[in-house]
């Protein structure tokens, strides 16, 4: 896409500079997210010819794809993008403050890294009119924009009345949707504490060294450390390569709230766990099905929990499903999820939270136990599409027959615990957004500087 067509975006609403053009500064911050960038793609589409002040606050651990995006951006534009870091960065900090990490309530990271260095930036401006453009969409009117002395937030978004589709249509057509956002529903740290479970799990999955540095600077108590250890993935004990593992496909219909609301006790001295999934199917020139995508995508001890994850993830599909080449209506068609509740012995597996008092970027979890959960999860599933696997019937001299036979011998091979998989079902998604309190809504919320 040129830049002709990117004009073709703005709805065909007049968008004038604020200012004087001639003497005042006007300030871009990009934060190597969806709207930022688009924003940077527009204002130098509407004005070619106009200087802006493209800017990025490095806090020296942001998700690798972001600089990616950035690194796109420049070579689409032609232009530079001015990038400012800290003295310290994310990590450094929590050095300097004795292992002391960021959090909801403890919001030090936002000041230290975002505010004190894009403010030293901005003094060489100190004086003259300046003008900062923010991406905050004509859907979203109630996401709150930062404030600075002596600048003026503007936001051409709502002005020209572009939603998100609007917004990944430009991306999609120039420099691609940001990889940040297959598992992620905002740009920022790695390891920032107000991501989801499931983005946590996603990091942990296509991100693991990153999940492992995050993981380090966690200080647990030496009993909550020795409680989570990491399952041995199926493919080391059976032989099967990882890439024939699959989750097991779930029984027909749908799960209801006849199922088990939360995870109990067993008899036999077991502990289960309500698991979600995603497949991603697809067909060629036939109505055969296949799937050409599947995860965990999280986890929670009660169905609703792990219902409104899913529902989550499924909204976030919709909102961002063009990284994956997918339209909202493909996902709606191809996108289906699964719930299953896994128990294993509990001499292996301890799904509860750290019991003793330490320093966890979120509270009341860890990235120990998420691992923990998650690998035993993805080998109890691996298992149970093995056992699957081996229960068909095949023709012989088959590459069926081949696979079947495979995972028969890969069973006999398994020496450590497996569990089973309890119940299995498909779920549908829903797309309504949550009702949530306004208390709930100000401990999630970022902070605004982040986007920065």
């Amino acid at each position: 896409m040129d830049m002709s067509e990117v004009l073709s975006f703005h709805k065909g609403a007049l968008y004038d500079l604020p200012g004087d053009p001639s003497a005042d500064v006007y300030l871009l911050p990009v934060s190597g997210g969806a709207d930022s960038s688009a924003l940077a793609i527009l204002m130098h589409a509407l004005f070619p010819n106009h200087r802006f002040e493209m800017v990025f606050t490095d806090t020296l651990a942001d998700d690798p794809s972001i600089y990616e995006t950035l690194n796109k951006l420049e070579r689409y534009l032609g232009r530079e993008i001015t990038r400012v870091a800290p003295d310290r960065g994310l990590f450094e900090l929590i050095d300097h403050y004795n292992g002391y990490l960021p959090s909801p309530q403890a919001r030090w990271c936002t000041r230290e890294l975002k505010l004190v260095t894009f403010s030293k930036w901005i003094k060489q401006y100190e004086g003259r009119q300046k003008w900062m453009f923010v991406g905050i969409r004509a859907d979203e009117s109630g996401r709150l924009a930062f404030t600075i002395d002596e600048v003026e937030t503007v936001m051409p978004f709502i002005d020209m009345g572009m939603r998100r589709e609007d917004i990944f249509s430009v991306l999609d057509r120039t420099i691609g949707i940001p990889k940040l956002y297959r598992v992620r529903s905002r740009s920022g740290c790695t390891v920032c504490p107000f991501q989801r479970r499931s983005e946590i799990v996603g990091m942990l999955q296509e991100k693991p060294v990153e999940f492992v540095k995050g993981m380090k600077y966690e200080k647990l108590a030496p009993a909550d450390a020795s409680r989570h250890p990491t399952a041995i993935p199926l493919h080391a004990d059976s032989g099967i390569s990882s890439n024939w593992l699959t989750l097991p496909m779930p029984a027909s219909g749908q799960i209801t709230g006849r199922r088990p609301k939360k995870a109990m006790p067993s008899l036999f001295g077991e502990k289960g766990i309500f698991v979600g999934a995603e497949f991603f199917m697809d067909g060629w020139l036939s109505n055969d099905e296949f799937i050409w995508h599947q995860r965990v995508v999280s986890y929670s001890p009660t169905l609703a929990g792990i219902s409104q994850q899913l529902d989550d993830r499924y909204r976030h599909l919709l909102s961002t499903g063009e990284v994956y080449g997918l339209s909202p209506e493909e996902v709606r068609s191809k996108v289906r999820f699964a719930i299953y509740y896994i128990e294993l012995s509990d001499e292996v597996f301890d799904p509860e939270p750290p019991k003793e008092k330490g320093y966890t970027w979120q509270q009341g979890s860890s990235y120990r136990q998420v691992q923990h959960i998650v690998s035993y999860a993805t080998r109890a599933l691996h298992a149970e599409g093995m056992r699957q696997e081996a229960s068909k019937r095949a023709r012989p001299c088959t590459v069926q027959e081949e696979w079947v036979e495979g995972s028969r011998n890969g069973l006999t091979k398994i020496k450590h615990e497996v569990g089973h998989v309890a119940v299995s079902q498909w779920y549908t998604a829903s797309e309504e957004e949550p009702v949530v309190s306004e208390a709930e809504e100000l401990a999630l919320l970022p902070c605004p500087m982040c986007h920065l």
